[in-house]
């Protein structure tokens, strides 16, 4: 009995101390006379979550951390922000433990903005719309990340960037994100392309996958080209008409705006969705 009663007062203890190390700090920022945004986030393990915040906010931010494991680290000056999270390789006792943090991110819809994500281990919600992109840049790892658009970038931005290992990745509304030119780079795992949006300009679209699944979704007024390198990679075009190892929709001569979309898979599948 005094054994069992040890331990459920060992437990009740290490439950506390669980609780008591559960921090929220909130880092935040007015508008004033910014020209433009240096966002740089580092995120290794647990959520992260990025929206447009109110008119007159630069930027804010609330983590959610265990302070025994994860450390909120924030830095500003001269429009530059560096922010995120650092996370211990090992727990107090020595044995690794589990990472329950989260990062609430919200960026200015009046500042034009340069964003580059470092996420690692995370789940990822990334809202970009409304937010005035000059540059977007986007590197994880194995995580499951979703990138939406819904509105048109208030910027026109060169190139858009997105990297992704061991990753489940969906891109949603990217032709609202007003790119010339779009690199998407996948190790394993899927990705979902989603080309609805306000597409202002003909543009160009880059996807080199290893091993995985590839679903690419297409407006019906939207004309696209499709050129393959792959290895052992199959493809389902319908809509589309083959010319060795091109496919052609059968729509791009009357379309009002035209993508080049380049795909290079050594193994999986890619499937082609028109949406209305």
């Amino acid at each position: 009995m005094i054994r069992v009663l040890a331990a459920m007062l060992l437990l009740s203890g290490t439950a506390e101390l669980n609780a008591a190390q559960q921090k929220t700090t909130t880092w935040s920022r007015q508008v004033t006379d910014e020209e433009r945004l240096e966002v740089e986030v580092g995120y290794g393990a647990g959520e992260l979550t990025i929206e447009r915040g109110e008119s007159d906010l630069l930027y804010r931010a609330v983590f959610n951390h265990d302070e025994a494991v994860a450390t909120p680290r924030h830095d500003y000056r001269n429009g530059r922000l560096d922010i995120g999270i650092r996370v211990a390789d090992r727990g107090r006792f020595g044995s690794r433990r589990s990472v329950d943090s989260s990062l609430d991110l919200w960026l200015p819809g009046s500042v034009p903005v340069d964003l580059r994500l470092d996420v690692g281990a995370a789940e990822a919600d990334v809202d970009l719309s409304g937010i005035p992109l000059r540059s977007f840049d986007y590197n994880t790892g194995a995580s499951k990340s979703e990138v939406r658009i819904r509105e048109a970038n208030p910027e026109r931005m060169e190139s858009a960037s997105i990297n992704a290992g061991a990753a489940d990745l969906a891109i949603r509304g990217m032709g609202n994100l007003r790119a010339d030119r779009v690199t998407i780079k996948a190790g394993v795992g899927s990705v979902t392309l989603g080309l609805e949006g306000d597409w202002t300009e003909d543009a160009r679209v880059s996807v080199e996958m290893g091993v995985g699944a590839l679903e690419v979704r297409i407006p019906a007024d939207l004309g696209v080209r499709i050129h393959r390198e792959s290895f052992l990679a199959s493809i389902d075009a319908d809509g589309f008409e083959r010319r060795g190892r091109t496919y052609l929709s059968r729509n791009w001569e009357a379309a009002g705006r035209r993508i080049e979309l380049e795909v290079t898979a050594a193994l999986g599948d890619i499937d082609v969705v028109w949406i209305p």
